[in-house]
């Protein structure tokens, strides 16, 4: 998001939490560089009212379903009390501030409506989904409480070059590291039989913009491709494009305590707003190896 702001001649303010970083520093030119907790109300508040930003998008929070189980109160302290602390500052410092929540396909849970319009409840089947969808009917409630211009982003999966989490990246990483190992050599996976809509993280990033810049405030839009793709079918793909021979093997510890067999969004509404994906899917995968082949 910062990259893609930055192109479009955007000043931007990146906020980080130094202490929990996996890679090194953000590249800051052109771009304000700020620690923040969204934990942390106080800190929150200064920020924000001195700030005054135009747009905010939220991403901050824990982002993966396996450790929410481990730690459900974590997840929910940072993903719905983070983004409490958000709006409130809005609320009190800023509250003509458009605010983009990333919220998550897994809301819906297991939706008996394929593909899952916007209207469908939300019946979260993980600690994480649910954090995500308590924070998304927050946003809803400032927005009618406070009118805050709140966009609820409803984002698929994701995958790309650079990206951390997602399986996509576990694949090419794994086999990148038996390709330096120059040896065939086998690949730890998870569930394979489900089907997952899953874009590549640059044009998602570009459906968040349109979202706020065309959307209408408060309400919510489903964030995907609007196609289905079987994780097994993704892997052999991938594989296809490894230099050197895998073999998948289940690993218990990959294996998610509730996964619904079909994520898939109805992404007409976003599609009215004039959105395209832009990056074919093997482009994505080809790109997404090659990412890691240029890892250190």
């Amino acid at each position: 998001m910062v990259r893609y702001l930055r192109s479009q001649e955007n000043e931007v303010i990146a906020t980080d939490l130094p202490r929990e970083k996996e890679e090194g520093p953000l590249d800051a030119s052109n771009t304000r560089l700020q620690s923040m907790d969204v934990r942390d109300r106080a800190q929150v508040d200064r920020i924000i009212e001195g700030f005054g930003p135009e747009v905010i998008y939220h991403f901050a929070g824990q982002a993966f379903v396996i450790p929410s189980w481990a730690d459900p109160q974590g997840t929910m302290t940072t993903n719905l009390y983070g983004t409490l602390n958000l709006l409130e500052a809005l609320r009190y410092h800023s509250p003509r501030t458009r605010f983009a929540f990333a919220g998550s396909g897994t809301e819906y849970g297991d939706p008996e409506i394929i593909p899952t319009p916007e209207s469908a409840p939300l019946k979260p089947t993980s600690p994480y989904a649910t954090s995500k969808a308590a924070a998304d009917l927050l946003c809803y409630q400032y927005f009618r409480s406070f009118d805050i211009p709140v966009f609820r982003c409803r984002i698929f999966g994701t995958t790309g070059p650079g990206k951390r989490g997602d399986s996509v990246n576990d694949f090419a990483s794994q086999i990148v590291g038996l390709e330096r190992e120059g040896r065939a050599g086998t690949l730890h996976v998870g569930n394979l039989e489900k089907s997952r809509d899953v874009t590549d993280v640059r044009d998602a990033i570009r459906a968040m913009t349109c979202v706020v810049e065309r959307g209408e405030p408060g309400g919510a839009y489903n964030i995907g491709s609007g196609v289905p793709r079987q994780v097994k079918e993704t892997l052999t793909q991938l594989i296809s494009l490894a230099r050197v021979a895998v073999t998948p093997e289940i690993d218990p510890a990959r294996i998610r305590k509730v996964d619904e067999p079909v994520h898939l969004a109805d992404v007409e509404r976003l599609r009215k707003l004039g959105w395209a994906p832009q990056i074919p899917f093997h482009r994505t995968l080809e790109e997404t190896l090659e990412y890691w082949r240029a890892q250190p």
